[in-house]
């Protein structure tokens, strides 16, 4: 882990920075200033004041402010929050008491108050980075996936997104509706134009039929060459040798045992290793790593012996520091995390408890790959959405359903081959997808009812294991019907063809005559 710092400014000395904290706790006293006012302000101006020491503190100025506010404000009543004000508090309570004693010749007293501070502005400071490598991680990451569907021109109105708003409400409301929304309706509008629906008849429906691949079509299929920033490439290191998987071991380990986190739905063992991915980022584990495995090696060569106990306590005090710091960095990150996941449900407006599950899942893992599946759930929702608005007022006539069927990659498929697969077992397994040669679909429902039909045919066990990872990376055939009952039509009037007319126009596809709906029915039974 190489970490990802950026150019710092020059490190005020120790003696320069308590002047400057007793002088802004002075100013705000003097305003009377309420405590949990004095609080923020003070944490404030510590952030403004400290910004050169935190690694890719980011340039925009909406985004310097988001990270203040979430910091001083958003997070307030997050539990996790909690280690922030306890911090922020002894900071401040050791500045009083500095403050009162500066200047006496009780020297011993002056400078554990003064270790005090430090220890408290080096946990203050750690918070801060957490939030900073977060964030940055998340808006560089949502960035590649538009520049992953939407080429260069995404860029430059995803920048203009981050010089407008901080990463709040706001900024997800104004992404969803360029990046998803508005691109869903275009799709739509397209779709229409083209004629790539189907119009069927099934006893007493009339069947609408859209293919989501025909809504995304228009995305780009290539993935453009894309430069990783600084934190992204940090983050994709972890772990990509023995010595940061041992450093990233160590610091999941530390979190878990440590007792950082408030156990909750949310905070499960796989999003606290998320946590502790991006807090790896930070070089300051990849020291606590060499310190600690050296700090074991020589408590282990010294025995017990008694005369270096104190030597021994001073090891584990310094240990014990530098978990601290990975447990205040990882606080900054979980509180992101919790404050994205929840600015983002609301600027989504509209969703179920099973999407809010799913959602917030994607979001938490943060990786590309993971926003990217993200980016395709959101356009499924809003498609649906689109379509349940053009229904809405006549819902006792027009049904909606939606079908999804796993598929595999017919390239992914081929390469089954080496492990035994053929054409025989090929057929019993999966379908011609009608509509897309690049695809074939699962015949199987379930994964137990896949499970029990390989076992049926003997396949191989890594025959069946790559079957089985086909099956649960997540790829669907999703179709969104619309279901005209003919037979509620006709009990409300007798001009069937009229009123069948009336709902398809809902749709930008009514017909104007008889006979042009005819020729689409049979244009759709082909």
């Amino acid at each position: 882990m190489s970490g990802a710092n950026s150019e710092q400014s020059q490190v005020p000395d120790k003696d320069k920075r308590l002047e400057f904290y007793l002088k802004t706790l002075k100013k705000l006293k003097e305003r009377s200033t309420l405590r949990e006012v004095l609080e923020r302000e003070v944490f404030l101006e510590f952030i403004k004041f400290n910004n050169g020491r935190i690694n890719e503190f980011p340039l925009l100025e909406k985004q310097q402010s988001g990270i203040i506010a979430l910091l001083c404000h958003r997070s307030l009543d997050l539990p996790s929050h909690e280690f922030v004000k306890k911090t922020l508090s002894e900071f401040i309570l050791m500045l009083g008491r500095y403050g009162k004693l500066k200047g006496s010749k009780d020297n011993d007293t002056l400078d554990a108050i003064q270790a005090s501070i430090v220890n408290a502005e080096t946990l203050l400071i750690k918070i801060v980075q957490g939030v900073v490598y977060a964030s940055c991680l998340i808006s560089d990451n949502f960035e590649e996936v538009a520049l992953r569907h939407f080429g260069e021109s995404a860029l430059k109105r995803y920048n203009t997104l981050l010089e407008q708003f901080e990463l709040d409400t706001e900024f997800w409301q104004a992404m969803i509706e360029q990046f998803i929304t508005q691109e869903v309706e275009s799709s739509f509008v397209q779709v229409i134009g083209d004629e790539s629906y189907s119009l069927t008849r099934e006893k007493s429906y009339l069947v609408l039929r859209f293919i989501f691949d025909d809504i995304t079509g228009r995305l780009s299929s290539k993935n453009p060459p894309i430069d990783k920033t600084r934190i992204q490439t940090s983050y994709e290191d972890v772990s990509s040798n023995e010595e940061s998987l041992g450093t990233l071991k160590l610091t999941l380990k530390s979190l878990i045992e440590g007792g950082v986190f408030i156990r909750s739905e949310e905070m499960t063992n796989v999003n606290i290793e998320h946590i502790a991915r991006i807090v790896c980022i930070d070089p300051a584990t990849t020291q606590f790593s060499v310190e600690f495995r050296e700090a074991m090696d020589q408590i282990r060569e010294e025995g017990n012996s008694d005369s270096d106990n104190e030597r021994e306590e001073d090891i584990v005090r310094n240990i014990q520091f530098a978990q601290d710091q990975i447990g205040a960095c990882a606080i900054g990150v979980s509180m992101t995390i919790d404050i994205v996941v929840r600015d983002f449900m609301i600027a989504l407006k509209n969703f179920t408890a099973q999407d809010e599950k799913i959602i917030s899942g994607f979001l938490r893992r943060l990786e590309v790959n993971s926003l990217d599946r993200l980016f395709f759930y959101l356009m499924e929702m809003k498609f649906s959405e689109l379509l349940k608005k053009k229904i809405r007022g006549e819902e006792s006539k027009l049904l909606f359903r939606v079908l999804r069927r796993r598929r595999a990659c017919v390239s992914d498929i081929a390469e089954l081959d080496a492990l035994g697969m053929n054409k025989i077992r090929k057929a019993r397994l999966w379908l011609r997808d009608s509509s897309n040669e690049n695809w074939l679909i699962f015949k199987q429902g379930t994964a137990k009812e896949l499970l029990a039909e390989m076992q049926l045919l003997a396949l191989e066990r890594e025959l069946i294991r790559a079957i089985l990872k086909l099956y649960e990376k997540g790829d669907f055939k999703v179709e969104y019907l619309v279901l005209v009952s003919l037979q509620a039509i006709a009990k409300v009037t007798k001009d069937i063809r009229g009123k069948l007319n009336e709902l398809l126009v809902r749709f930008g596809i009514g017909a104007k005559s008889e006979e042009e709906i005819v020729k689409k029915l049979k244009a759709g039974q082909k």
